[in-house]
């Protein structure tokens, strides 16, 4: 554990650079089908949603199985097919797949076995979490449509999650399920029901300005921070969020020191925590300012190699962002 001084370590960017990958190995039974000379193939984001490219292979007890090379971090969305061309893909139910199209699972830090699915359905249990999600609309007008979350648990699907108003300018979508397997939601709200009304969050609250990202792999059941809609105002009881700041980190791969800038409309202190990639606190600390602009040098060269991630709290405002250590 290594103690990061004054800025902690990186605040960076939201870079999701990776060097290296991890195996996951996925699994179907094809118990009740029959499978053709072509085999069992899978299709997915890793390779372009091509039918043809990754084929499984049998490992007995109508059991089909690969291992793939997939980046830490990353969302794996799949579909088991059987055969090698598209009409042969399976259809598996909403209750185990992001939108009722796609299975997914996040790649983790080392390798991984998911577990095996029957193909065209669901395991007995499928695991979830229940996870609240909740905005301000303050300074919008709310539509007809109302107010919706979009992202990665329910297939970007901008109709699917509908907030309620609550009080004031929040709205909320309290306990929605979401599998297990996704351990970092993306998402993004927006000021109706279809794509064109989404908000666009700031770089210092998103992964390079196009989404929302929030660690849910050690929750069970949690709530993503309330943001104002389309900024990075985070709306904390008793706290004025009117006051976001921004920051920079340079370079964003590091062995030994790595520079950060912040700029803030207020000169109050800082917090800064490190998470490890699967958000273990890595470590704290406070950091005293006299200036709205703070620029300072961390040293990084305790930590192990990999990637990190740093929350600056700055006035009860939140941002995180990952850097990695080489």
């Amino acid at each position: 554990m290594k103690k990061i001084t004054t800025l902690i370590a990186l605040l960076l960017v939201g870079i999701y650079v990776q060097a290296q990958t991890i195996n996951a190995t996925i699994s179907v039974n094809m118990t009740g089908f029959t499978v053709p000379t072509a085999g069992v193939h899978v299709a997915g984001s890793f390779n372009g949603w091509n039918p043809s490219a990754n084929a499984l292979t049998d490992a007995g007890n109508n059991v089909w199985t690969i291992t793939l090379a997939v980046t830490p971090g990353s969302d794996v969305e799949y579909k088991f097919m059987n055969g090698d061309a598209w009409g042969t893909e399976e259809s598996a139910p909403s209750p185990c797949t992001v939108g009722g199209h796609n299975r997914i699972f996040t790649a983790g830090s080392s390798d991984q076995t998911i577990d095996v699915v029957p193909f065209n359905g669901c395991p007995s249990i499928i695991a979830t979490k229940t996870i609240s999600f909740g905005v301000s609309m303050d300074g919008q007008t709310v539509g007809s449509a109302g107010v919706h979350v979009a992202g990665n648990f329910n297939g970007w699907t901008p109709s699917a999650t509908g907030l309620a108003f609550t009080s004031g300018t929040t709205y909320e979508a309290s306990s929605v399920t979401i599998l297990a397997s996704i351990l970092s939601l993306q998402y993004k709200y927006l000021n109706g029901d279809a794509w064109g009304t989404e908000e666009t969050p700031p770089t210092a609250c998103s992964n390079a300005g196009k989404n929302r990202v929030f660690d849910i792999s050690n929750m069970a059941t949690g709530k993503v921070p309330t943001y104002v809609f389309g900024t990075c105002n985070l709306v904390t009881t008793g706290v004025d969020v009117k006051k976001p700041f921004s920051f920079t980190v340079f370079p964003s791969i590091a062995s030994d020191y790595i520079g950060i800038k912040l700029t803030s409309a207020n000169q109050n202190d800082i917090k800064l925590n490190i998470y490890s990639v699967n958000g273990a606190l890595i470590s704290s600390e406070n950091v005293k300012r006299n200036s709205t602009d703070f620029e300072a040098q961390v040293s990084v060269g305790g930590l192990s190699q990999g990637v990190y991630l740093l929350e600056v709290v700055n006035n009860g405002s939140k941002s995180v962002q990952r850097f990695m250590v080489k």
